[in-house]
This record gives structure tokens, C-alpha cells and sequence, in this order.
């Protein structure tokens, strides 16, 4: 379960570095690398390291979402490494936190739902469901269990996804069928303009538009 996994699963699993997760999950690049190291590193790095360089897979990115956010509302980092090393030898996964299921916190107990129910993630107990459910950033579409794609702003950019089948996990605008890069439309439309670029890669200038936003707001 913790080895590494091949370089040839980047097609399929994408491949994220620290500062890519960190753009995506609102924390730092630094913060990031340091859930990957120790004893009980709160995410395991999914690849051998690439002269000094951590990278992690989709689910590994899926589950930085759900770390940051309990971090944020109060779980103390010590608590949560104990919590994911648990989790990982209940599961027998790496990514336990990926799996499709609901998750909140009190600041120190962390909760998923099971059938109507909220069971303590720290020791199996279960809890009274009236306590609200997270807004993580985004929605994952998940197929089965596993996530599919992570759509990190559904309400505003619903073009845009991460999807670690396509650009290597690359933010891209899916339209018409059709998935662009964020990044390379971007650079053309401040090139060439939006309705260039929608017309060169076969989208329309809303998808233009939507991977520009979506540009501004990760270099913000």
C-alpha cells in the first residue's frame, strides 16, 4: 500500500507537486511538504521523488481537500497524523480520504456519514447526524467509490476540470467534447484574444473565458 507507485501511472493517477496542491487547496507549497513527511505523514507522496521534488496522484490531491479543510477548522496536526495512519491500516488504502463519503469536524473529533449516521473517524463511535456537513472547495465526481474529476469552482467555472485522464491532471475547459489546458488557452487568448483562441482549439469564448478566470484566480 505506502510503495510508490510507477511512472507509468502518471497517464492514468496525474501527477501534482506541492505547489500545484497548494494552488489548488489554498495553503502553501511548504505546507504541503510538510504533510508529506514523518513517521505518520498525514498524505502519502505517491512517486519516487524527482531530484528533491514530491509529487502526488489525483486522489492524492482529492485527499489534500479534506486535510486542509479539517485542518482549518481546528484538528491539531498531531491528532490527524494518528487519525490517517489509522485510517490507512483500517482501509488498506493510501488515500483513504479520497473515497466518496461526507466528512466534518468538531476541532477534535472527525466525523463521516455511514447510512444516515456520523461515525467518529478516531474511534468508531457513532454520533447524533445534526452536525453540519463541510462545503470543501469544489465537487468531485465520482464514479462507483473512486473520484473521477474534481471540478474546483462548479458554480462559476463549470468548465473547468482536473481530471488526472486528461493533460496529466492539468487543469483543462471540457466543451464540445473538446479539453484545453487552463493554461494554454489562456496564453493565447492574451495573445490573440479570446475569440481566437476559442476558434483555434474548436470552443467557444465562454471556455475562453472560464480557463482565463480560472488563470487570474490561481495566480491571485
Amino acid at each position: 500500500m505506502n510503495a510508490p507507485m510507477p511512472w507509468t501511472m502518471l497517464v492514468t493517477a496525474g501527477a501534482f507537486t506541492t505547489d500545484q496542491v497548494a494552488h489548488l487547496t489554498g495553503g502553501t507549497a511548504r505546507g504541503v511538504g510538510a504533510w508529506l513527511r514523518g513517521k505518520h505523514p498525514l498524505i502519502i507522496s505517491d512517486y519516487e521523488p524527482i531530484e528533491g521534488r514530491r509529487l502526488l496522484s489525483f486522489e492524492g490531491l482529492i485527499e489534500a481537500r479534506a486535510i486542509a479543510y479539517l485542518l482549518d477548522q481546528g484538528l491539531t496536526t498531531r491528532r490527524l497524523r494518528t487519525m490517517m495512519a489509522e485510517l490507512r491500516r483500517k482501509y488498506g488504502e493510501r488515500h483513504p480520504l479520497a473515497r466518496k463519503h461526507a466528512i466534518t469536524t468538531t476541532g477534535d473529533r472527525v466525523f463521516e456519514e455511514d447510512r444516515g449516521r456520523l461515525i467518529n473517524l478516531l474511534n468508531d463511535c457513532y454520533a447524533d447526524p445534526d452536525l453540519m456537513r463541510p462545503a470543501l472547495r469544489g465537487r468531485v465526481v465520482f464514479e462507483g467509490n473512486r473520484a473521477l474529476y474534481l471540478e474546483p469552482e462548479p458554480n462559476v467555472l463549470p468548465m473547468v476540470r482536473i481530471d488526472p485522464q486528461r493533460a496529466f491532471g492539468r487543469p483543462v475547459v471540457v466543451d464540445k467534447g473538446i479539453a484545453v489546458p487552463t493554461t494554454t488557452l489562456a496564453e493565447m487568448a492574451a495573445e490573440d484574444g479570446n475569440a481566437n483562441a476559442a476558434d483555434w482549439f474548436g470552443v467557444s469564448e465562454d471556455a475562453v473565458r472560464q480557463a482565463v478566470e480560472f488563470e487570474q484566480h490561481l495566480a491571485a
